[in-house]
């Protein structure tokens, strides 16, 4: 087991210990700046677009007028499986 020492022997250390705390101030204001950075990227990108869509009730298929619960993106919009060019 080690000696007892007195507190003034830790004086140094806590100086240390600012620096040690800068470092942290310095690395959230880092991270602050790249979530920053990265929510102006998320803005600048446009949504996906979907390219299919399910329907439990039906939906109309935009090129014949049918009803249809699976709907696949075509030219017209929304089509249903007999319409969609594949």
């Amino acid at each position: 087991m080690s000696e007892d020492r007195p507190l003034t022997d830790f004086a140094d250390a806590s100086e240390d210990g600012a620096d040690s705390e800068q470092e942290v101030t310095d690395s959230e204001a880092q991270e602050a700046a790249d979530s920053e950075t990265q929510a102006t990227a998320i803005d600048d990108t446009e949504p996906a677009t979907p390219t299919y869509r399910w329907q439990p009730d039906g939906a109309v298929c935009e090129a014949c007028g049918g009803t249809t619960e699976r709907g696949w993106r075509d030219d017209e919009g929304f089509v249903c499986p007999d319409c969609k060019s594949w």
